[in-house]
């Protein structure tokens, strides 16, 4: 477990690293967000074993300009949070829904919130948000900066929607593949 952890710190810490110095390489191409997230799905649903992971995908999804892998680490980045900020047993759900020219994608937890004074900063390399009750939550407050920085670079878009002591919703969008036409739509 620990040795998983130094792994996912050193992973953070190039991908920062890259992402700062202009390095990262993002290979944007056509792709199914559905295919994503069933690439990833039984690693999300090791890290939420704890709680109760839904995962809710549109019926017609359009297909996505992104760079895939980036785009599975950012929604694993994503659930991974939920689960340190969120009590076990509680529900995590997953959406992916079109919307006009792009497709959201939100994870919403149960957990502890954040307080309004930390919104803007939560995004910030290191920034970590306390939870309150004296427990240390693991992490090294770089899961959401880099997930803002990627998804930036994909042409989307980050941000929080929270309320104390009842949980948040963290989405992203992506803009939906240029040369599709809009009545073609793909599950």
């Amino acid at each position: 477990r620990e040795a998983d952890r130094l792994d996912q710190l050193i992973e953070e810490l190039l991908t920062m690293s890259r992402l700062e110095a202009g390095a990262l390489e993002i290979k944007r191409k056509r792709h199914s967000l559905a295919e994503v997230i069933a690439s990833i799905r039984d690693r999300l649903y090791a890290l939420a074993s704890k709680h109760r992971l839904r995962i809710l995908l549109a019926n017609r999804l359009p297909q996505v300009e992104m760079d895939d892998g980036r785009i599975g680490q950012v929604v694993t980045n994503l659930v991974a949070n939920a689960v340190k900020y969120s009590p076990e047993g509680t529900q995590i759900r997953l959406d992916v829904q079109p919307d006009g020219k792009e497709v959201i994608i939100s994870v919403t937890d149960e957990g502890i919130g954040i307080p309004e004074d930390q919104l803007d900063k939560i995004f910030e390399r290191f920034h970590r948000v306390d939870s309150g009750d004296g427990q240390a939550i693991y992490g090294y407050g770089l899961g959401l900066y880099t997930s803002k920085k990627l998804t930036e670079l994909q042409g989307g878009k980050l941000w929080v929607q929270s309320k104390l002591g009842e949980g948040s919703c963290f989405s992203f969008s992506l803009p939906r593949w240029s040369g599709e036409d809009p009545g073609e739509a793909m599950s």
